[in-house]
């Protein structure tokens, strides 16, 4: 039987099938237990044909919020068998953004667990019980070992569904109906629910098995959690198609997948770029306990070129790169076992077979081989749309079926396709396009650097800088003129970072991805302060005879000129300014905050203000906050961060942290377009549309 076979299935054809093929083989395993392919369709016609008793019906939703486990394996074939909708909730997601997810899908009923130990102290059954006031179409939550009596406050448990087989109302999905809702963030951070066929999801998988050329003898371990789209497919459904083994593994560490790999002879390792530098980086990395690896895939962000390498090289497998996105079931490419050095480790591969592409520039028209523009696939793959989200459907599929992914890139001739960069994350900085995957990818090359990231930063004069933001090895003496002048050797100067700020680690979602708009927020505002008196008027500020021009850029030379002659000369872009009560007195000028945000100065700290200069700063979008305490406690250089929707200061010199109070919604927006005029603008747009 050919991967072929399975290009038009449901997926709970799928498992029926290989349940025929493969009765007695082992299909999934966890902690020495093992369920064989005729154990998994019986549980899971069972489990089908006691959600369908409960009286869920077909295009019903149900809600999963499990650990990687043998049971959300079998809920994901049951939920197909009876019809139903699957909509996965990581469960590392919090209870806002859970219910954000759930309060869109309106699901009927909910399967969860309860195990607060191993999950940060997060009881789920308790959550989804407490969040079920906010959702009245949930009739129902199953919990997973509930130790609950069946129907207890509503809780029935897992283990009372699986029903006699018998009973099981046959559901009449077909390949292109809706499978599963998978939601994706959308560029405002709301999460928007991709709907996802049975022949997308199950067609997609038998490609994917079929470029790592998987078989019955493969053993493939579950690191990537089966409530993302490429756990499901590239994991749980490529390995039945493959007739395989699955080892589950329900909370992912890197040394408890290394000791997997060995203990369980894994075949295939799939997994995130940040999971492979863990396993490569732990103390308990060893080549010898990787002899059993054959192939994988790492997909899911950017693959840096010299961690492909490494990790063909150390854990000596034939690791493949994939690229795709949940709008596309995942995978839209992927490489080869027979490409070449360059296009295994610095390309995406080609499209997976019946997927078409093509790059277009800003006007949406086609551009030739070797040009930039966004990536835009068609074909089996993409989704249907946004659940219950015309508006954001129609910003990302076209009528013709093509699906723009967001991502810069180019497609060579020859096929392979390089992604360049996100369309989003574009820093346009004094005229030039700026790519950050390329300076990231710079960065990570760097001896002694872990993890990167680079985001921009507004400023005045430029539009945008570049900040890197830096995670150095574990005794790593990295400074931040080090990674200047590497950047010079490699980068051309517009492209070099303009900020260097160093991190413990990189905030990163469930998915391994780095949380961009979470550090474009941390490092928007952070410097070092300047110090100043009471009652800094406005013609210290800029001085009067200064003021014959209206261009910002020659305003910023005389910044603070009569506080402190020597201001401008001293401080960075970025840095804040510190004073003490009464700041911005004097004349009603506009062009003395102006003046200070064209300097470069992120933020103004104070006691109090000149009343007429705080509202003038909110109108330019200075961001200006109010602390006596944090005023009394910052000194001249002190290095000081700033969370300006929250209203907290830390002082990273010093540890201390201070609250000030935040600014309502409204006013925070006008600083955060860049002002008044830009604000209106916003709202004016809102109104026309």
């Amino acid at each position: 039987m050919t991967y072929e076979t399975f290009h038009n299935t449901t997926i709970g054809e799928l498992l029926s099938v290989q349940a025929t093929r493969f009765s007695n083989q082992t299909f999934l395993r966890l902690n020495g237990e093992r369920w064989s392919y005729a154990d998994v369709e019986l549980q899971a016609c069972s489990l089908a044909a006691g959600l369908r008793e409960l009286g869920l019906q077909p295009g019903d939703r149900l809600a999963v919020t499990l650990p990687n486990t043998p049971a959300y394996v079998i809920t994901i074939f049951a939920a197909a068998k009876a019809g139903l909708i699957l909509v996965p909730i990581n469960v590392r997601r919090d209870r806002a953004d859970a219910l954000a997810r759930l309060m869109k899908t309106k699901p009927k009923a909910l399967i969860t667990f309860s195990d607060p130990k191993q999950f940060n102290g997060m009881d789920h059954l308790e959550m989804a019980l407490d969040l079920r006031a906010n959702l009245p179409e949930l009739n129902f939550v199953i919990a997973m070992s509930a130790s609950r009596p069946q129907k207890k406050n509503g809780v029935i448990s897992w283990d009372s569904l699986l029903k006699d087989t018998a009973s099981l109302v046959q559901a009449v999905a077909k390949p292109y109906d809706a499978a599963a809702i998978i939601h994706s963030l959308g560029s405002s951070g709301e999460p928007r629910g991709a709907i996802l066929t049975h022949g997308g999801l199950v067609h997609n998988a038998a490609d994917i098995a079929s470029r790592m050329d998987c078989t019955a003898d493969d053993i493939f371990l579950g690191t990537i959690p089966f409530s993302n789209t490429f756990g499901i497919t590239a994991i749980a459904l490529a390995c039945a198609i493959s007739g395989a083994q699955l080892v589950c593994m329900p909370h992912y560490r890197p040394s408890e997948a290394l000791r997997l790999v060995k203990e369980s002879g894994v075949t295939v390792l799939s997994g995130v770029p940040t999971m492979f530098a863990l396993e490569l980086n732990h103390a308990d990395f060893n080549s010898s306990a990787c002899t059993t690896l054959r192939t994988g895939i790492m997909a899911g962000a950017p693959c840096p070129p010299e961690l492909v390498r490494r990790a063909r090289e150390e854990m000596d497998f034939k690791l493949l790169i994939g690229y795709g996105l949940t709008e596309a079931s995942p995978a839209v490419t992927m490489t080869q076992f027979d490409d070449g050095p360059i296009t295994a480790t610095e390309t995406v591969g080609t499209p997976l077979d019946n997927i078409e592409l093509k790059v277009i520039n800003a006007e949406g028209e086609s551009l030739p081989y070797g040009q930039e523009g966004e990536l835009c696939a068609r074909g089996y793959n993409v989704m249907i749309g946004y659940w219950e989200n015309p508006q954001a459907t129609a910003q990302i599929l076209d009528k013709e079926g093509w699906l723009r992914t967001g991502d810069l890139a180019i497609i060579d001739a020859d096929g392979p396709v390089r992604i360049v960069g996100r369309k989003h994350e574009v820093i346009i900085r004094g005229g030039f396009k700026i790519y950050p995957g390329n300076i990231e990818m710079v960065l990570r090359s760097l001896p002694g650097v872990k993890d990167a990231a680079v985001v921009g930063v507004p400023d005045i004069i430029f539009g945008e800088l570049t900040c890197a933001c830096i995670v150095p090895e574990e005794g790593a003496k990295l400074t931040k003129q080090i990674v200047l002048a590497f950047a010079e050797t490699r980068l051309p100067d517009y492209a070099r970072p303009d900020r260097i700020l160093f991190f413990d680690v990189l905030p990163r979602n469930a998915s391994g991805l780095v949380q961009k708009d979470y550090l474009r927020e941390r490092v928007r505002i952070h410097g070092h302060a300047w110090k100043f008196g009471r009652n800094v008027d406005t013609d210290a500020i800029i001085p009067a005879r200064r003021c014959n021009t209206a261009d910002p850029r020659e305003l910023a030379l005389y910044c603070m000129e009569d506080a402190d002659p020597n201001f401008v000369k001293k401080m960075k872009r970025g840095d804040l300014i510190v004073a003490d009560s009464n700041f911005g007195c004097g004349s009603s000028r506009e062009v003395a905050p102006l003046t200070i945000k064209a300097a470069g100065v992120s933020a103004v700290i104070a006691k109090s203000y000149a009343r007429i200069f705080f509202r003038n700063a909110i109108n330019i979008g200075l961001p200006i906050l109010e602390c006596p305490q944090a005023v009394d406690g910052i000194s001249e250089g002190d290095e000081i961060e700033v969370e300006p929707a929250a209203g907290i200061i830390r002082n990273l010199t010093t540890g201390a942290q201070f609250q000030a109070v935040p600014f309502p919604d409204f006013l925070r927006r006008i600083i955060d377009v860049g002002g008044l005029l830009a604000y209106a603008e916003e709202r004016l747009a809102e109104k026309l549309n």
